[in-house]
């Protein structure tokens, strides 16, 4: 065990184990944990420390192996919510039982269910239950008992590469449900403050100064940044100014940290300072520095109660007790033993936090200000000027909190900027000291003299004014977008960050600091451009969507569709889906990619892609988007209109031949939804002995066209036409394709009811083998021309 940081070797051990069993789904046994306990115990009396540093080690690690399993397992108890997973609406009462979420796309209250009503009748329930308000604000508050009526889901993995593990993030917040209602109308508060608590008090505090904040200042750009800097509420942010925040590289002043923890404490502590200097017998007879410092603590609690108890805001204050305690103690302080504890510390309070995004981020950036800036202070000791040690000791913690979190960022968020480098001198002066400051200085005021809320909040609203100019203007500043940063690049990262921490050895430093770089680089050169001289054909798992990609014996790509909402949701499905996944592939070009018809749940994420991808040439069969063609021509992508009877030859040979539309149709999306499926672009593909037709959402129109042409449509496997749906696949269509295995494309629980039964009952009566997305996630089936085989490497269960 190593004495200088005594924290290190445990906090490895024991989030090594808990991200081992987050990827392979194994727990420890408790016992196992209580066996090797009791052999530390025993090797504590034993002269041998080596034993007791292996004992400790395993601790830790099965610790890790076992802590995790209440949140990751399913309660499938009698009484459990999950049980009453139904398509009809079920009236449920619970206790709200954390801070409402608003956002301006709809709020979030989470339940802690206690019974579902059915009639006269009240069956008890356990569980929490996290429910959806599409509309309107909420004043409804934790502690409250509501009774609401909602049809109850279970959340699911789409079965993606890539995908954010939304069903692993519910359940680190013990969600086992999900529930929708329109408005607070639909609603019913049973009883107020059903159950007391003193942050209850501390919400009901930060909505009424959130309230008072964004009635004095009708601005919501205004408003909504001054209440995620005072009481941490950021899902007011619009969009679109959030966005700015992120590519100008500096959406980190919205989140309630460290540094607006210490700007706080520091201020309490100097005005405490201030005051007791002001009287001639504390000066004298107290030690003011320590009494400043021990003060500024509970201040730094109230705050963190404030805004909510984020993690990174509770390793902030952790940190900083930990400081103060020993500056009032006067012993040495080691700012990496004490960043190594706070983290220790939450994450064995609360496992689960280890995985929280802020926690992750605000750590590591503290890791490499702590790593960088002492290494830059030794080169300032010779400067006389005060304000330029300041200064470069500012510059190296901006440099060095961006950089280390540059490629963490880029693995969470797909896109990153280094902006944050120069935009840091503006922002952090205007919003970091000025606009929080002055915000919280007027805080205590706000409830005491509403009225005059406007007067005392008018410096920090023209600091955020002018703030924000600015970082509309860095919206043109370009960003760093990057979808292929894997796990493996994120371990390499970390060991890199270890070693330049805590290898104190030069040489042996100089060789790992090269060595892990190096071979991450390497690796994704290889994964880059190895190629197995087969043909993979991967239907991508994407909801109630479609989206295909062909990676051909050379190693080119196709990709066919990209998937897309059926209707608007303000998000954007290539950056939230498609692209992760191709990433996740290492997938950095699209060397041809084809557009089967203009409808959105097949389309819709391809502009995001063509943006942000290189892409060889663009097909298409029918008219496309203004979307697509505006990226289109801005890379000047070449762009092909195919039509029947066209026939393409790529490498392998791979043979495409077009069945469909019969002619050029560039007015066909103006018709209605039938007419555009039916001139969907339909084609087959063959390559040795295997072939596939690719039948996008034709039906019974279209394919009759076909079998009127006379074409050859035998095929290996069928991909099915319109998901599934009971008007394509027709019994004369089927059987002249004469399919091993047909593949559907659908959303689990869509509300067309796709697949058909008719279509699935057609395909079993025929003894055709089905794989759907739906129920078996991403599938994938690879051929060398002569054999095939099928696969389904994320299944969504």
């Amino acid at each position: 065990m190593s004495r200088r940081w005594p924290f290190l070797i445990p906090f490895i051990c024991m989030t090594a184990a808990m991200s081992l069993s987050v990827l392979t789904g194994f727990y420890s046994d408790i016992l196992m944990l209580a066996a090797v306990f009791t052999c530390l115990l025993l090797a504590s009396f034993l002269p041998y420390p080596l034993s007791f540093s292996v004992f400790t080690v395993l601790f830790f690690f099965f610790w890790g192996l076992t802590v995790l399993h209440p949140w990751l397992t399913p309660d499938q108890s009698q009484h459990s919510l999950r049980t009453h997973v139904s398509d009809r609406p079920i009236t449920i009462e619970g206790v709200i039982s954390t801070r409402p979420s608003v956002s301006p796309e709809g709020s979030r209250l989470t339940v802690q269910v206690e019974s579902v009503i059915n009639g006269n009748r009240a069956e008890l329930i356990s569980g929490k239950l996290l429910l959806y308000v599409s509309e309107g604000d909420i004043t409804l508050t934790r502690g409250d008992r509501i009774r609401f009526k909602s049809r109850v889901s279970v959340p699911r993995r789409l079965g993606l590469a890539g995908e954010f593990d939304y069903v692993r993030y519910l359940a680190f917040q013990g969600i086992s449900a999900i529930g929708r209602v329109v408005s607070q109308d639909e609603i019913v508060l049973m009883r107020a403050a059903a159950v007391e608590s003193i942050q209850r008090t501390i919400d009901k505090t930060a909505r009424s100064l959130g309230d008072v904040i964004r009635s004095s200042i009708p601005d919501v750009h205004i408003s909504s940044i001054l209440t995620a800097l005072l009481v941490g509420d950021q899902r007011r942010i619009p969009r679109d100014l959030a966005d700015a925040y992120a590519r100008a590289g500096v959406n980190h002043i919205l989140s309630i940290s460290g540094f607006h923890i210490g700007i706080i404490a520091a201020f309490i502590a100097l005005l405490v300072v201030w005051l007791m200097t002001r009287f001639e017998y504390p000066a004298l007879r107290w030690n003011v520095r320590r009494i400043a410092v021990l003060i500024a603590v509970p201040a730094m609690l109230l705050y963190l109660l404030l805004t909510g108890n984020a993690p990174a805001t509770a390793r902030s204050v952790i940190m900083l007790s930990v400081f103060a305690a020993a500056l009032f103690s006067e012993r040495e302080r080691d700012s990496v033993n004490t960043l190594l504890f706070a983290a220790f510390l939450l994450v064995a309070v609360n496992p689960p936090t280890l995985f929280d995004v802020s926690f992750q981020l605000s750590f590591l950036s503290l890791w490499g200000i702590l790593v960088a800036v002492p290494m830059i202070v030794k080169y300032t000791a010779v400067m006389k000027s005060p304000w330029q040690k300041s200064m470069i000791q500012f510059i190296a913690a901006s440099v060095a909190a961006s950089c280390v979190t540059l490629l963490p960022v880029l693995y969470i968020f797909k896109i990153a900027s280094l902006n944050g480098i120069l935009t840091n001198f503006v922002i952090v002066p205007l919003l970091g000291y000025g606009a929080v400051l002055a915000g919280f200085i007027a805080l205590p005021f706000l409830t005491l003299f509403p009225s005059f809320a406007s007067m005392l909040l008018w410096p920090a609203a023209i600091l955020i004014a002018i703030s924000n100019r600015f970082i509309i203007w860095c919206t043109s500043l370009p960003v760093l977008t990057f979808h292929g940063i894997t796990g493996w690049d994120m371990l390499f990262f970390l060991l890199f960050m270890i070693v330049i921490t805590f290898v104190k050895k030069r040489l042996l430093l100089i060789c790992l600091s090269l060595l892990i770089p190096i071979t991450a680089v390497v690796l994704h050169l290889y994964a880059a451009t190895v190629s197995d001289g087969r043909l993979h054909i991967t239907m991508l798992s994407v909801g109630q969507a479609e989206s295909m990609l062909l990676q051909l014996p050379d190693g080119s790509t196709l990709l066919v569709d990209g998937g897309g909402y059926l209707h608007d949701t303000g998000q954007d499905f290539g950056k939230r889906f498609l692209a992760p996944a191709l990433g996740a592939m290492h997938v950095g070009r699209i060397d041809r990619m084809i557009a089967t018809h203009d409808h959105p749940d097949h389309s819709g994420g391809l502009p995001y892609v063509i943006k942000n991808f290189s892409v060889g040439e663009f097909w298409s069969g029918t008219k496309v988007s203004e979307d697509i063609i505006r990226e289109l021509d801005s890379k000047s992508v070449p762009q092909r209109t195919l039509v029947a009877g066209d026939v393409i030859t790529l490498p392998g040979p791979v043979s495409i031949t077009v069945l469909s539309p019969v002619e050029s149709m560039e007015n066909a999306a103006d018709g209605d939804e039938s007419s555009v499926n039916e001139q969907s672009l339909v084609f087959r593909l063959s390559y040795g002995s295997f072939s596939m037709i690719f039948c996008a959402d034709a039906g019974f129109e279209a394919e009759q066209r076909m079998l009127d042409k006379g074409y050859d449509l035998k095929s290996s496997v069928l991909k099915v036409g319109h998901h599934g749906s009971r008007f394509s696949t027709s019994e004369r269509f089927l059987a002249r394709v004469s399919p091993e295995l047909a593949l559907i494309s659908a959303g689990a629980a869509n509300r067309f009811g796709l697949p058909s039964v008719r279509t699935v009952d057609l395909l079993r009566s025929k003894g055709v083998p089905l794989y759907r997305t739906d129920r078996d996630g991403t599938i994938e089936l690879v051929t060398d021309g002569k054999s095939w085989s099928v696969a389904t490497p994320f299944n969504p269960e």
